[in-house]
């Protein structure tokens, strides 16, 4: 089986290292690669990576291009794949990023950075999960908009829509912090400071290394800090139930060997 990740840029995937070496301890006859796509080439460049693999994730900027490229299985308003088999696109994102949370409160109001792929299965498990008060801040306002206007149900879940120039402000007033946006993968400064993040209950940066946020978090004590790796390990359990693939503890031990 040949599989993939595919993005822009894809470099700095920890994915084919974790799936290589889970496939290399079980025997799998299966292979895992990082494919770069410059988003001006993603139409000619993903019917070649269909034609050529079995299966393939996606990530920043395509989860919601490639959507038009494959027979979608995804619940609207969700409108966003991170997973594809035999051409049919799935969304796991929502998964994992939901799981670390299941045995956790959510305090409200959440804000949300990003209004891409990552944000829309964010929002589309903390709907699921009973959350009423989202506070959704982007660069972008009316991909926050399109976003609102998608999945908001008047009176029982509710996006407020705020440029990101709001940020402090509206950190300061929400008790969890929801990072789904790329700012920060560099080491980039979010515009968070210690006096919005004191008293919050939730930090959870979908980035999988230690970002400036997630220090931040832990040394003014917020309650919960969560990264980008917890959501990574759920929804590649998922991805590997999809593919038809063995998962479990092996992979799990796998997993935190090469991300740790």
């Amino acid at each position: 089986m040949k599989l993939c990740i595919i993005g822009h840029p894809v470099s700095h995937s920890l994915s084919p290292a974790i799936y290589g070496r889970f496939f290399e301890r079980m025997g799998i006859d299966a292979t895992y690669e990082a494919v770069d796509i410059l988003p001006d080439e993603f139409a000619e460049e993903i019917t070649s990576v269909a034609e050529h693999f079995d299966g393939f994730n996606v990530t920043i900027p395509f989860k919601e291009k490639i959507i038009a490229h494959v027979v979608s299985q995804v619940e609207p308003p969700l409108s966003a794949i991170n997973c594809v088999f035999e051409r049919r696109g799935y969304n796991t994102d929502w998964v994992g990023f939901g799981k670390p949370l299941l045995e956790r409160s959510i305090e409200e109001p959440v804000m949300i950075i990003g209004a891409g792929g990552a944000a829309r299965a964010v929002i589309f498990f903390l709907r699921k999960a009973g959350v009423k008060r989202i506070e959704l801040l982007n660069r972008t306002l009316s991909r926050a908009e399109k976003i609102k206007e998608e999945f908001e149900i008047l009176g029982r879940f509710e996006i407020s829509v705020f440029p990101f120039e709001s940020i402090r402000e509206v950190a300061s007033r929400s008790m969890s912090i929801v990072n789904a946006s790329s700012l920060g993968m560099n080491g980039e400064e979010t515009g968070i400071t210690s006096k919005e993040l004191v008293g919050k209950s939730l930090v959870y940066d979908l980035i999988y290394w230690k970002t400036p946020l997630i220090e931040l978090s832990h040394n003014c004590g917020v309650e919960t800090v969560l990264d980008g790796r917890d959501m990574l390990l759920h929804q590649a359990l998922e991805n590997l139930k999809i593919w038809g693939l063995p998962s479990g503890d092996v992979f799990e031990k796998t997993f935190w060997e090469v991300v740790r």
